[in-house]
């Protein structure tokens, strides 16, 4: 048996391995099984290449190449699959909306492997003069090869999308997994562009793609030392590919494919031609490795510090991202997630936690972290008193707190078991959150990349971090109180009008049963008492509709309306009950599309008011005309007018009135209706003159 036969075998069991460890683990996980899926076609190819260098005849070696490339026609669309669901809350809603990327890889592979498409392989397995095994392709497996490389070219993309993604310990989760999976890939397009370049398939070439899915599983599951399952719930923008290295990196590895095998032949007399391949392999491998690494990365930034005499933070830059990312937040919890998010990635610590006392001050809440969805489940109240202790200990202090540095005769001691708890879930370091003088919480973080302790350097811009998220989240919590008192002062206010209200109407109902007894069989009695209950009734029924209007949502069901109808029906449901003379004045208006209940409403409310501001005399005046693309109606009255200070600060607001009886609730209705209907409400008054409303409606909306 050749060596390259014993390496595809090896690949086949790494792999056959790594699949079941995968769907192991997580059985009912959507992603797993995709996974496993996609690690198992890979499995097969592995196994059927193997055999395929067994075969003793050039039918069999191509009747498994044939199986092979049938296996291999799955690959694109069970790895393009994985990329779009990995990491995603909701992995049958990302299948639902590509479904047509997923259907496509489906259909589009495999059906290049039928015989609609002519034969793939135009010829029977054979030595080249170099002693090279080829099978040469046809046309439909020279352009299967094609769409294969460009599906590979996508789910590499996808996989660099889901890694700049990833944040804190989710990328230091899944950084070799996908690095395994990328290094894969690379060696794959390799061999199949060289596929295109000699139009044949080289078994011997594909030990490479064995040898680096050997790499690839070792990789994997190194990743999978880290965490048990996949990591999921990343967000991942919707953006597809922005500023992708995927692309350079396939355009460079192709010109290295061309300089190879421009000088393969004079190379391959000391070397074979899969070795050479492989060490190509390894070395883009080390490049990448080198590139992601985050420990590299951290010493470099301390390298040109130290010789070039210059900050290791950019603090200009940071200062202006913690601004422009946390300025418009009003929410506690959005506050401290993006503020954990901003200082992992800027001092570049995996794990950054935010926790903040309650409202009792008694317990501790967990409002952001970059290691952490909700800790509830491992028991918060159980760290409890070694946050409290770590709290007394930072009062006052302006260092991080170490738990590993906590001395006995300095302030109270950790205990052991606090301190381990605290360290299981990656929170060694402590900055108190002090925003004045009130203690708000911690800042818990663990090591940096590479196991380090934060640096002096580090250590203030931490605090002063630390300072600016204290001050955003008092700042929060201060709205909310004012927020809180506005409305216990708007129900306090409103309560005391209803209340008011309801006294009155009582005292009359209760001076009318005291009566009862004695003139009951008075029929002018009885007959007043029964006005005088129904009138209370009709108030009460009154004050509770108002009442409602300040919760409920207008309504709207526009139609086309002559609004000069509109306004000659207002006016005869009021007659009778309107002391003042009413005079009209209504020019010919186009129909415009409105709720004609609720301008109705508008319009009742305008008349009742300026009758009530007229008193015992005075004239009404209703008009309507068009200008400037408006409909205008006009109400104006003869009657007391109001003040300008009170046209100023409290007209159209509730609860704010002139009359002695209102609730100043039916202004503040009738501009939300106006509004509803994209228009506005203006108002005109002079106090002795009287006052104009001037109703501004939209043509044809």
């Amino acid at each position: 048996m050749l060596y390259s036969q014993y390496i595809h075998f090896a690949a086949a069991i790494v792999s056959g391995a790594l699949a079941y460890l995968i769907i192991m683990r997580h059985p009912r996980s959507l992603v797993h099984r995709v996974f496993a899926f996609a690690v198992f076609i890979l499995t097969l190819e592995s196994l059927f290449n193997g055999l395929s260098l067994g075969a003793a005849t050039p039918d069999r070696i191509t009747f498994w190449q044939q199986l092979r490339w049938g296996a291999a026609a799955l690959l694109p669309v069970s790895w393009i699959t994985f990329g779009l669901i990995f990491g995603q809350k909701d992995p049958k809603g990302q299948i639902r909306k590509w479904w047509w990327i997923i259907l496509a890889a489906m259909v589009i592979y495999p059906a290049l492997l039928t015989p609609i498409f002519g034969p793939f392989f135009s010829g029977q397995a054979a030595r080249d003069s170099a002693g090279s095994l080829r099978i040469p392709l046809a046309g439909s497996g020279y352009t299967f090869t094609i769409l294969f490389i460009l599906g590979i070219v996508l789910v590499m993309a996808l996989m660099e999308r889901i890694l700049r993604a990833s944040r804190g310990i989710k990328r230091w989760q899944v950084k070799f997994l996908i690095l395994g999976i990328v290094a894969y890939f690379g060696a794959r397009i390799f061999t199949a562009s060289l596929a295109l370049l000699f139009h044949s398939v080289s078994l011997d070439l594909e030990t490479l793609n064995a040898a680096a899915l050997i790499v690839t599983g070792v990789l994997i599951m190194g990743s999978f030392v880290r965490t048990r399952v996949l990591p999921d719930e990343m967000y991942i923008s919707p953006r597809m590919i922005q500023g992708s290295i995927t692309i350079t990196l396939v355009g460079l590895y192709l010109i290295v494919i061309g300089i190879i095998a421009r000088f393969a032949a004079p190379i391959g007399s000391s070397l074979s031609f899969d070795i050479i391949a492989f060490l190509v392999f390894m070395a883009f491998l080390g490049l990448s490795v080198v590139l992601l690494s985050d420990r590299i990365r951290q010493s470099l930034k301390r390298f040109v510090s130290r010789h070039f005499q210059r900050p290791t933070y950019n603090y200009r830059n940071i200062w202006e991202a913690f601004t422009r990312r946390t300025s418009a937040i009003v929410e506690i919890h959005s506050l401290c997630n993006e503020a954990a998010k901003l200082i992992s990635e800027t001092i570049e610590i995996l794990s950054v936690n935010i926790l903040l006392k309650d409202n009792t001050g008694e317990g501790w809440r967990l409002c952001g972290s970059t290691a952490h969805s909700d800790i509830s489940g491992t028991g918060i109240d159980r760290l409890r008193e070694g946050l409290d202790r770590i709290a007394a200990r930072t009062a006052g202090e302006d260092g991080l707190f170490f738990i590993q540095r906590n001395p006995p005769g300095e302030g109270p001691s950790l205990p052991e078991a606090q301190a381990q708890s605290l360290l299981d879930l990656r929170m060694r370091y402590f900055q108190p959150l002090v925003a004045g003088d009130e203690f708000l919480g911690l800042l818990a973080m663990d090591e940096k990349v590479g196991y380090g302790d934060p640096t002096t350097e580090e250590e203030d811009l931490i605090r002063t971090m630390a300072g600016q998220l204290a001050g955003g989240i008092r700042n929060i919590r201060l709205s909310d109180q004012l927020r809180e008192a506005k409305q216990m002062e708007t129900l306090q206010t409103f309560s005391a009008f209803f209340v008011h209200d309801l006294k009155n109407l009582s005292s009359k109902l209760s001076m009318t049963l005291q009566n009862l007894p004695q003139h009951f069989d008075n029929p002018e009695f009885r007959e007043d008492s029964l006005r005088l209950i129904s009138q209370s009734v009709g108030k009460i029924n009154d004050m509770t509709s108002r009442m409602t209007l300040l919760r409920e949502k207008v309504h709207m069901e526009p139609r086309p309306t002559d609004l000069n109808e509109l306004v000659k029906t207002a006016l005869a449901d009021l007659a009778g009950t309107i002391k003042s003379h009413i005079d009209t004045d209504c020019s010919p208006l186009p129909e415009t599309a409105v709720d004609p209940e609720q301008i109705a409403k508008v319009l009742t409310n305008l008349i009742l008011n300026a009758n009530e501001a007229n008193g015992n005399g005075g004239g009404i005046r209703v008009s309507t005309c068009r200008k400037d693309g408006w409909i205008v109606l006009s109400v104006s009255d003869d009657g007391c007018g109001m003040p300008a200070e009170f046209m100023k600060n409290s007209l159209f607001r509730p609860f704010k009135t002139t009359k002695k009886h209102g609730l100043g609730i039916g202004l503040y209705h009738s501009r939300t209706i106006v509004e509803a209907h994209h228009g506005r409400i203006e108002a005109e008054s002079r106090e002795g003159v009287g006052s104009t409303f001037r109703v501004f409606l939209p043509i044809g909306e």
